[in-house]
This record gives structure tokens, sequence and C-alpha cells, in this order.
């Protein structure tokens, strides 16, 4: 470390301390009474013991946010934050088989504290760990699992292709099996076939999961799964594997993403991870699977609990946010009724109208996110049981549509969040850049968002017979019995969700049945109807996290409930509000309730604006783990030349 750089940590350290805040200002009253510690219990909804000491771990200085570093540095030390996670025991790959919420609960401490971490973390256990555990069997397990909980075995997923990311099952990659060697043969064809995106890959990774073209003696059995090594122990790369590094991007800079290309690399036959397809050794294959187009589904299966961790981490992301914003909001004064500055700028409708919808949506984001964890935990396939396929069919839905709702909102909130803190929310200090850069990795990990809503819209037009869906096809037939009064009362409320879906299913529907011997099913679906495509996703996506939100409210005590109903109205008024103009030229809402909605929006964001602090604790995070100067004292830390850095024992 360089001298004036300890000495820039000396003097920071000896002034500025996380635990110290300015004086939050108090907007006059009271504010919806509400158990702060019952509410952080069902926000956080499992794992609360792992939780609370992953945060505990997380005081270590190591874990002190650091921004002007090289780029060999922030990824080593992204690298050692997740070894002192992994070396606490408090989460392993087996958690898959047992207790799967534990590893979502990992990924939301982790959102907290590092981005880079966290994508490396999820990578880890999920990508690749849970590839390995799920497609492989025990020679597989036996060569990593243990590394995998310790890191001493970094992997990697390899699945997308330079030029195949959404359209991964057309991939080039083969892996020939040879017979006489008893090997399969590992080939990057082309340059549009080299893999790309590769998390771990460019820096950390020994072993890597390589989806290929199964190829027996000119026969292409589809794709599948082999465990590959691309680095030996001491780090240097096997012969054959080539890797690329892919330098600095737009956040994330502690991940070493990497493009790997192989060039007829040897693998022995058992390295195919071949829980449900073998070749024996005279090259016979077999599978339980009888498709192709089916066996990429299932190789590719832990993207859907990686939407679920990608949700996870992107709603860390979103709370840590809007604590942030709403602690300074609190704290900075500026003009008032008398002309000085002695007004917290919260106390503006301005500020409130901006924050508080954003702090309900993130809040019925985690109910619905916390649902889908469940829904996916039943049928999640470790436990060896082969779900029900109309429940795996819906589970499918779930996970596509919850984790681009939680990335969009992740970067709505940094957006709003950095804007309304005014020039604070840029310095990088304050996290909004680092939460930003994260929520656009979010919005195209694991599937690209938009491309997630189409997969949403389509396995839903599967389900039209089910008689909840033709309940809400009948309801959008008809105007919501809806008053400029009435229109915040749950159950219209959830008739507006409804409606909405089921009117655009409907009409999808109806537009795909029509369609002609002239015309392509693909080209309608794609060429013009993808507003309504994406609406329907929307719409399935809202209503599924509205209910789940209701179904809280209705078995939680009243001390969580009294102030969960307000914060649930917002939400909904913010999603009609976005989709009034829709609304009103399709009938289901008259002129005179529309007119009221955004009255309804000012009303309640005014009831809640004394509630917004102790809704941002019920998020639980601790001090040290939001550790930005606007969020404590930031008058003592503008005392000194502070270089915009959070170093100092008193993070410790």
């Amino acid at each position: 470390m360089q001298g004036t750089t300890r000495r820039r940590i000396e003097v920071v350290g000896n002034h500025f301390n996380v635990h110290q805040r300015l004086p939050q200002q108090s907007l006059g009253t009271e504010g919806i009474r509400f158990d702060v510690e019952q509410l952080q219990r069902l926000l956080e909804h499992d794992n609360w013991e792992t939780r609370a000491k992953l945060k505990e771990l997380t005081k270590q200085a190591i874990f002190i946010p650091r921004y002007d570093m090289d780029l060999r540095d922030e990824r080593e030390l992204a690298l050692q934050r997740l070894r002192i996670l992994c070396h606490s025991g408090l989460f392993s790959i087996l958690d898959f088989r047992h207790n799967p919420l534990n590893i979502f609960a990992a990924h939301e401490i982790a959102g907290f504290c590092d981005p880079s971490m966290a994508t490396k973390m999820t990578v880890q256990f999920n990508l690749f760990g849970g590839t390995v555990l799920k497609l492989g069997t025990k020679f597989h397990h036996d060569k990593v699992l243990k590394g995998i909980d310790s890191l001493d075995a970094v992997g990697c997923f390899a699945l997308t292709e330079l030029g195949y990311g959404n359209n991964a099952v057309e991939m080039e990659t083969t892996a020939t099996f040879d017979k006489d060697a008893d090997e399969f043969i590992i080939n990057t064809p082309t340059t549009v076939a080299q893999k790309y995106w590769i998390t771990n890959s460019a820096v950390h990774a020994k072993w890597s999961a390589v989806f290929a073209q199964l190829l027996i003696d000119g026969k292409n059995h589809g794709i599948h799964g082999f465990l590959v090594r691309i680095r030996n122990e001491d780090l240097s790369i096997c012969p054959g594997v080539r890797i690329e590094d892919m330098g600095h991007k737009m956040g994330c800079n502690g991940v070493d993403n990497g493009k790997l290309w192989f060039d007829e690399v040897r693998i022995p036959r058992e390295y195919l991870m071949d829980a449900n397809s073998s070749v024996d050794r005279n090259g016979t294959f077999q599978s339980k699977i009888a498709k192709p187009r089916d066996r990429f589904l299932k190789v590719a299966d832990q993207l859907l609990s990686g939407r679920i961790c990608i949700a996870s981490m992107m709603q860390s992301g979103s709370k840590e946010a809007l604590v942030i914003a709403f602690r300074y909001a609190a704290s900075r004064l500026a003009v008032g009724p008398r002309g000085k500055s002695d007004t917290a700028i919260l106390d503006y409708q301005l500020q409130q109208r901006a924050l508080l919808p954003l702090l309900a949506q993130t809040i019925c984001l985690n109910l619905g996110l916390s649902y889908v964890k469940d829904r996916w935990a039943a049928v999640s396939g470790f436990d060896g049981i082969v779900p029900d396929p109309h429940i795996f069919k819906e589970v499918i839905m779930l996970c596509c549509a919850i984790k681009p709702l939680c990335a969009w909102n992740c970067q709505e909130t940094a957006t709003t969040c950095r804007e309304r803190c005014g020039g604070q929310g840029y310095l990088s200090c304050n996290r909004f850049g680092a939460i930003l850069g994260f929520s656009h990795a979010g919005m195209t990990a694991e599937g690209d968002n938009r491309v997630l809503m189409q997969k949403v819209a389509k396995e839903y037009m599967t389900t039209m017979k089910m008689a909840a869906v033709q309940a809400r096809l009948q309801a959008g037939q008809s105007p919501i019995k809806a008053t400029a009064t009435t229109i915040c009362q749950p159950d219209l409320i959830q008739q507006c969700f409804a409606a909405r879906d089921g009117r655009l299913l409907g009409l999808l529907a109806k537009k795909m049945a029509a369609v002609g011997a002239k015309e392509k099913t693909f080209d309608v679906w794609m060429k013009q109807e993808s507003d309504t495509v994406q609406a329907l996703g929307m719409a399935y996506a809202e209503r599924e996290t509205i209910e789940a939100s209701y179904r809280v409210i209705q078995q939680a005590p009243e001390s969580v409930s009294q102030i969960l109903k307000p914060v649930v109205a917002l939400y909904a008024m913010k999603v009609i509000e976005t989709n009034l103009g829709w609304y009103m030229s399709e009938g289901l809402l008259s002129t005179q309730v529309g007119t009221a909605v955004p009255q309804h929006i000012r009303d309640i964001c005014k009831e809640l604006a004394p509630s917004a602090q102790r809704l941002c604790e019920s998020f639980g995070i601790p001090d040290h783990l939001i550790a930005a100067p606007i969020a404590t004292n930031w008058v003592d830390y503008n005392k000194v030349d502070n270089q915009g850095e959070m170093y100092g024992s008193m993070f410790r």
C-alpha cells in the first residue's frame, strides 16, 4: 500500500464513524404505528440466524467499501471477501438439497455488501455448483463439491456464446466422443462459438461447466453439460484452453468476466455430467429425456434458481438505495416557509412523490419474491422428486417474471434516489453508482428481461383453460365498478390487476388465433404484436406480486398489517398510474376514476412519509453495510480531505 494512501486511511479512520448520524428531522406526526422487528422478520422470510451471522461477519475491515482501485486489486478483493463468507460455514452447495432458501438468504446479504462479490457467489454456488450438483453424479460430486464450498475449486458456467445468448440451444461448441480413446473432445469451431461473458473465468476459475452439442458417430444428441478443467492448481491454464479477459465494464469490476475457447480439449468420458444422459464405453447414448430440446431445458435448469438469486441481489440494491436516500432526505435541510434552511427535504412533496412509491414497490416485490422462492423450492428437483408438470410450468413463469421486476425496480430506484440526493448522489462513496451498475448487470444476466417477459407470455398462453385464468379473462371483459373514492379498496385493486391481465391475454390470444396461411406465427409474435406480448408479461408479473402482497396482509398480525395496507395500496396505485392511459382507453376505468389516481398517490405518500424511516429500518441493513456518508454524519465526513473513500477503524 502506498504511503499517501496509508496516511489518508489513518486520517479518515480518526474522524469518521458510520454509526453516528445527523439529527433526523420529524415531519410533525408520529406516523402509522407498527412493529419494525416483526416487519423485518416477515420481509426476511427465512433463515434469520444465517442472515444475522453473515451481517456480523461483514464487520471485518476487509468489507469496508473501496473505490479508487486497480482492476486487479478490485477482483482480488471480491474473491477474498467471498472466501471469508464461504469459510464461515453458514451456507453450502448442499443447501440446495435440504434448505435452498438459505442460498438465497446468503445472496441477499452479499448483495448489501459488494455487488461483485455477490455476482461471483451466484456463479460459484448456483450456476456452477448447482449444475454440478443436479446434473452430475457421485464422480463429479467427489471432484468438486467440497471445493465449491471452500472456494478452493472456483468454477464458472460456460453456456453463453458470442453468437448465441438467448438462443443458446443453437450453440456451436461441440463435444465429440472418441471411442478409441474413451474421451470427449471439446471444441470451439468458430469465433462466434467462443464462450462469452463467463464470470470467474478470466482470473480465478479452475473448473467450468461447459455446455456443448454432444456428437457420436456424426449424430447430434443435443446440448449436454461437461465438467472441464480449465486451470491447474497453480492457476496455469490447461493445454488447449484459451482464456481472454473482457476487461473493464460499466459496473461490477470485481468480477473477472472472460472469453473461453477450447481447441480440441480432451476429457475422460466420465466428465459428462450424466444424471440424465449417459454414454457407455462403446459410444451407446442413453437418456431419460427423449427430445433434444427438452434435454437443453434440463441442463439449463439452474437458470431458474439463478433468476431468484439475481432478484434477491437486486432487492438488496434497491433497499440499500432507499435507506441511503431517506436518511439523507431526513437530515438535509433546505429552504422552508420562512426562507431559511430549516426544512428537511423529505418534507417536500417532490421528495415524497419520488421516493415513497419506490419504497412501496420494493416492499411488495419483496413479498412477491418470497412467494416465488417458496414455490420454486417445492419443485426444485434436488430432492429427486419429479414435480407435477403443470405446477412446474407455473414456477417457470414466476421465476421468469420476478427477476425482471426486481432488476428494473433496482435500476429505477437507484436512478431516482441518486437524483433526489443531488450532487451527493453522484459520489461513488454514496453507493448509487455501484447499485446502478449492478442493476444493469441484473437486467440481462440469467436472461434478458424483455426476452423473459416473452417467455412468460408464451407459457401463459398455454394455461387459458385453467379456472383461475378463465376468471381473469372474464374480468377483463367488463369495466371495473370503481369510483374515484373506492379505487383504493383492496378488492377493487385486485380487480384492476386481474382485468388488465385478462384483457391483454384475451387480446393476444385472439390475434394469434387469427394468424392466416400467409402469415407465420413467428412474424406475428415477434414483429407485429411485441408490445402486446410485453404488456401481458408485465400484467402477469404485477398481478402475481399484488396478489402475493394481499395474501401476506391477510396472514400478518395487526402490528404489521396496518402499515402494509397503505404500502400495498401505494404500489398498486403506482402501477395503475403507469398504465392509466391504457385502462381508460380500454374502458376499464372511467375518466373520473383515472383523474383521481394521482391524488390518491399524493395522499398515501403524505400518510406514509412520517413512517418512511422506520419502514427502511425493517430492511434490517446494519450501518456498517450501508456505509454511505450521506446516510450517516455527512458533515463530519467532510471535515477533512477524505478523497471520497470510506476507510477507518470505526468500521471494524
